[in-house]
């Protein structure tokens, strides 16, 4: 971005642009993207967004990036609301609340897969995140002795919402998941669920199979509990 939006008026101008960006994108697709319509859809010259931006690449960037963040958001908020509740109900509600985000973008999510170079950089950051999530909330199901078997039907204790919050980077504290609550099993066990899940409900909503989405909901939500009861 070449100009720093430090005033008002130029941090909306950035978001003009980049709502025009969306736009264009889901009309036209990346290869009938180009920095004159998206300058005509935000109402300016194309010299004043080349101020902003210097290519099409740099705003579509700022889309998937915006984005992201709003699906960390979304995603972030399901894991700490459902903390307290059993593994199943968690499960479920997180796949709910990923398949919600996913349809309610599904245009955008189809483009965007358009965009492999621009989309594998957001997914890497947005798994990461998520990682870190999953592996605070496993900790909390784990045997808090060496040897000792986690109880059967054990729910994600609110002991851990503090921790769960702070991964999700909520305004109660912030952060990053420390050092000890991602090491080992618990992040393998974290990683395979991510990509598990991400990649079943992407796949759903882009493919669109004859297959009811509460049996998917479901389905997926007893493989990951019965791998769960196995692990932890």
């Amino acid at each position: 971005m070449r100009r720093a939006p430090r005033q008002d008026r130029s941090r909306a101008m950035v978001e003009r642009i980049v709502t025009a960006g969306r736009e264009i994108l889901l009309e036209r697709g990346y290869e009938r993207t180009s920095t004159s319509r998206i300058a005509a859809r935000a109402g300016i010259s194309p010299g004043s967004l080349y101020q902003y931006f210097p290519n099409k690449e740099s705003i579509l960037d700022r889309v998937v990036e915006v984005y992201a963040e709003q699906l960390r958001a979304r995603i972030s908020h399901a894991f700490v609301a459902n903390l307290g509740t059993s593994v199943p109900e968690m499960v479920r509600a997180n796949i709910v609340a990923l398949l919600d985000a996913f349809e309610e973008d599904s245009g955008l999510l189809r483009v965007l897969y358009q965009l492999p170079e621009t989309v594998d950089v957001q997914r890497a950051g947005f798994e990461r995140h998520i990682d870190e999530l999953v592996t605070a909330t496993l900790a909390t199901l784990l045997p808090r002795r060496p040897g000792e078997r986690a109880a059967p039907g054990r729910t994600c204790g609110t002991a851990g919402t503090a921790e769960v919050a702070e991964v999700a980077g909520t305004p109660e504290t912030g952060g990053d998941v420390g050092e000890a609550g991602s090491a080992g099993a618990v992040g393998t066990v974290a990683w395979i669920l991510v990509r598990t899940v991400e990649h079943v409900t992407i796949r759903y909503v882009l493919d669109q199979p004859p297959i009811p989405r509460a049996e998917i909901v479901e389905e997926l939500t007893a493989m990951i509990t019965i791998y769960l009861r196995q692990r932890v």
